[in-house]
Protein backbone atom coordinates (compact mmCIF):
# COMPACT_ATOMS: atom_id res chain seq x y z
CA UNK A 1 0.00 0.00 0.00
CA UNK A 2 1.32 3.45 -0.94
CA UNK A 3 1.85 6.13 1.61
CA UNK A 4 -0.75 8.89 1.37
CA UNK A 5 1.84 11.60 2.07
CA UNK A 6 3.94 10.46 -0.91
CA UNK A 7 0.95 10.83 -3.29
CA UNK A 8 0.10 14.23 -1.84
CA UNK A 9 3.68 15.43 -2.27
CA UNK A 10 3.72 14.30 -5.92
CA UNK A 11 0.39 16.03 -6.52
CA UNK A 12 1.78 19.25 -5.00
CA UNK A 13 4.87 19.09 -7.23
CA UNK A 14 2.68 18.65 -10.32
CA UNK A 15 0.51 21.62 -9.34
CA UNK A 16 3.56 23.80 -8.66
CA UNK A 17 5.14 22.85 -12.01
CA UNK A 18 1.88 23.67 -13.80
CA UNK A 19 1.65 27.06 -12.09
CA UNK A 20 5.24 27.89 -13.02
CA UNK A 21 4.62 26.94 -16.65
CA UNK A 22 1.52 29.13 -16.84
CA UNK A 23 3.40 32.05 -15.31
CA UNK A 24 6.26 31.66 -17.78
CA UNK A 25 3.84 31.78 -20.73
CA UNK A 26 1.89 34.82 -19.51
CA UNK A 27 2.57 38.06 -21.40
CA UNK A 28 5.05 40.26 -19.60
CA UNK A 29 4.17 43.92 -18.97
CA UNK A 30 6.07 46.54 -20.94
CA UNK A 31 8.54 48.65 -18.99
CA UNK A 32 6.19 51.61 -19.48
CA UNK A 33 3.15 49.82 -18.03
CA UNK A 34 2.14 50.61 -14.46
CA UNK A 35 2.48 47.91 -11.82
CA UNK A 36 -0.56 46.46 -10.13
CA UNK A 37 -3.95 45.59 -11.61
CA UNK A 38 -4.29 46.60 -15.27
CA UNK A 39 -6.59 45.65 -18.12
CA UNK A 40 -5.42 42.52 -19.92
CA UNK A 41 -3.22 43.43 -22.89
CA UNK A 42 -5.11 41.10 -25.23
CA UNK A 43 -8.31 43.06 -24.51
CA UNK A 44 -6.66 46.20 -25.91
CA UNK A 45 -4.16 45.05 -28.54
CA UNK A 46 -5.36 44.85 -32.10
CA UNK A 47 -6.73 46.97 -34.91
CA UNK A 48 -9.08 49.84 -34.01
CA UNK A 49 -11.13 52.50 -35.79
CA UNK A 50 -11.10 55.89 -34.07
CA UNK A 51 -13.98 58.23 -34.86
CA UNK A 52 -14.73 61.73 -33.64
CA UNK A 53 -18.15 62.05 -31.99
CA UNK A 54 -20.08 64.68 -33.96
CA UNK A 55 -17.18 65.24 -36.34
CA UNK A 56 -15.56 63.80 -39.40
CA UNK A 57 -12.11 62.90 -38.05
CA UNK A 58 -11.14 59.26 -38.35
CA UNK A 59 -7.99 57.21 -37.74
CA UNK A 60 -7.02 53.57 -37.94
CA UNK A 61 -4.91 52.44 -34.99
CA UNK A 62 -2.86 49.27 -34.68
CA UNK A 63 -1.91 48.53 -31.05
CA UNK A 64 0.83 45.89 -30.92
CA UNK A 65 0.64 42.98 -28.51
CA UNK A 66 4.42 42.63 -28.49
CA UNK A 67 7.09 44.61 -26.69
CA UNK A 68 9.87 46.27 -28.67
CA UNK A 69 12.60 48.12 -26.78
CA UNK A 70 10.50 48.14 -23.61
CA UNK A 71 7.26 49.51 -25.09
CA UNK A 72 4.23 48.32 -27.03
CA UNK A 73 4.25 50.17 -30.39
CA UNK A 74 1.24 51.92 -31.90
CA UNK A 75 0.73 52.80 -35.55
CA UNK A 76 -1.78 55.45 -36.64
CA UNK A 77 -2.79 55.21 -40.30
CA UNK A 78 -4.97 57.49 -42.42
CA UNK A 79 -5.05 59.90 -39.50
CA UNK A 80 -5.37 63.67 -39.71
CA UNK A 81 -5.40 64.14 -35.93
CA UNK A 82 -1.95 65.34 -34.91
CA UNK A 83 -2.55 64.30 -31.29
CA UNK A 84 -3.20 60.70 -32.27
CA UNK A 85 -0.56 60.63 -35.01
CA UNK A 86 2.05 61.68 -32.40
CA UNK A 87 1.51 58.47 -30.42
CA UNK A 88 4.45 56.05 -30.58
CA UNK A 89 3.45 53.45 -27.98
CA UNK A 90 0.64 52.44 -25.63
CA UNK A 91 0.19 50.94 -22.19
CA UNK A 92 -2.69 49.24 -20.45
CA UNK A 93 -4.25 50.83 -17.36
CA UNK A 94 -6.81 49.62 -14.82
CA UNK A 95 -9.72 51.11 -16.79
CA UNK A 96 -8.40 51.11 -20.36
CA UNK A 97 -5.16 52.29 -21.94
CA UNK A 98 -3.03 55.33 -22.75
CA UNK A 99 -1.39 56.40 -25.99
CA UNK A 100 2.14 57.69 -25.34
CA UNK A 101 4.47 60.10 -27.15
CA UNK A 102 8.08 59.15 -27.90
CA UNK A 103 9.15 60.66 -24.56
CA UNK A 104 6.58 58.59 -22.62
CA UNK A 105 4.15 61.48 -22.02
CA UNK A 106 0.46 60.57 -22.22
CA UNK A 107 -1.04 61.77 -25.52
CA UNK A 108 -4.55 60.42 -24.92
CA UNK A 109 -6.17 58.21 -22.30
CA UNK A 110 -9.04 55.86 -23.13
CA UNK A 111 -11.48 54.13 -20.79
CA UNK A 112 -13.26 50.93 -21.65
CA UNK A 113 -16.98 51.36 -22.34
CA UNK A 114 -17.81 47.93 -23.70
CA UNK A 115 -16.43 44.61 -24.88
CA UNK A 116 -14.81 46.15 -27.96
CA UNK A 117 -15.24 49.86 -27.30
CA UNK A 118 -13.29 52.70 -25.67
CA UNK A 119 -13.95 56.41 -25.14
CA UNK A 120 -11.19 59.05 -24.95
CA UNK A 121 -11.06 60.80 -21.58
CA UNK A 122 -11.75 64.52 -22.09
CA UNK A 123 -11.91 64.26 -25.90
CA UNK A 124 -14.73 63.40 -28.34
CA UNK A 125 -13.10 60.22 -29.70
CA UNK A 126 -14.43 56.68 -29.72
CA UNK A 127 -12.62 53.47 -30.57
CA UNK A 128 -14.22 50.33 -31.88
CA UNK A 129 -12.66 47.12 -33.21
CA UNK A 130 -11.92 47.44 -36.90
CA UNK A 131 -12.14 44.47 -39.24
CA UNK A 132 -8.87 43.40 -40.81
CA UNK A 133 -9.01 43.79 -44.56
Amino acid sequence: MRSRSNGTAKHGVVLLAGALMMTACAPKPAASEPQGRILAVDQVAGYWALTEVGGTARCDLALANLIIEGVRPVLAERCGLSTVAAAKSWRATATGFELLAADGAVVLAFRRTGEDAFQAVGHPYRLSRAPLS
